[in-house]
């Protein structure tokens, strides 16, 4: 299977919210995985980085349990 890539940032936010179901709690790396199903190449730090600088408070919010970052629906 060949590796899709995002087009541009607004791609990139509709393919991260499309992971989660209604009142789902994921981690970062749980985004990632679901990606990589999709078939978008994803790394960990590229996603986090993402999220904080794009999507943090306006689409996703961000809670901390166990030293984790945990992400859910805004």
């Amino acid at each position: 299977m060949k590796m899709k890539r995002f087009e541009n940032a607004s791609d990139k936010v509709n393919a991260i919210l499309s992971v989660f179901e209604e009142g789902e709690r994921l981690r970062g790396k749980d985004i990632v995985e679901r990606l990589r199903k999709k078939g978008y190449k994803v790394k960990h730090a590229h996603l986090r980085m993402f999220i904080y600088y794009n999507m943090l408070h306006k689409y996703l919010k961000k809670e901390k349990k166990n030293g984790t970052n945990y992400y859910s629906l805004n």
